[in-house]
């Protein structure tokens, strides 16, 4: 369900409004906190995701394109940018922890050790696209709702037509059939299911 008042408001701070862009801050701000919450538990990054995404869209506003669901697009862009952040703080404190080790053992990564989690990496990948490509087009569509855009079921029923039951049903079997096709990577750590599905690209 579009809101055309999101939409006027969004326009309008492209437009150069700060009061529009910061009308839409007041509106999404809890939700957007209560999303955020749920990928990490510290009150902190999530804030400052929170405000960052809302600067980045003031200082790129004339390059920003129109948005039909303005929703569903800050979600969705305060979700990737509190990701990347802890994605980030995870890498650091990962060279943090390889400085140390090797400050005590003297061990550096050799460059076939580094092309080797590379590979690995580029493999990953193509299972998670893999997997992707098996979900329905309705089962892509309600992961999209539920995880991307933060939809309670009875919203889910509202905006598709269906039922409590098919919806939590096709949910089910979505992600069943992700686990299932990436089981290996789930139970050695290598892949979080929260994670993959801020990265869906659906």
């Amino acid at each position: 369900m579009i809101d055309n008042k999101d939409t006027d408001l969004w326009n309008r701070f492209r437009q150069g409004e700060e009061q529009a862009l910061y009308t839409l801050y007041e509106k999404y701000y809890h939700l957007l906190l209560f999303l955020g919450l749920k990928i990490c538990a510290r009150s902190e990054p999530v804030k400052d995701c929170i405000q960052q995404v809302f600067l980045y869209f003031w200082e790129k506003k004339e390059g920003l394109d129109t948005v039909t669901n303005v929703r569903s697009y800050i979600i969705t862009s305060f979700k990737r940018k509190l990701l990347l952040h802890l994605q980030q703080e995870k890498k650091d404190n990962g060279l943090l922890s390889l400085w140390m080790d090797t400050e005590a053992t003297g061990d550096i990564p050799s460059a076939e050790q580094l092309l080797v989690q590379q590979q690995q990496n580029k493999a990953t990948i193509a299972r998670i696209q893999e997997a992707i490509s098996l979900l329905s087009p309705r089962q892509k569509e309600l992961i999209n709702l539920r995880f991307y855009e933060g939809r309670s079921y009875d919203e889910i029923t509202d905006i598709t037509g269906l039922t409590h039951r098919t919806v939590y049903n096709h949910l089910y079997e979505a992600l069943k059939s992700l686990k299932q096709s990436l089981e290996q990577d789930l139970k050695s750590g290598n892949l979080h299911l929260r994670t993959l599905l801020l990265l869906l690209p659906l």
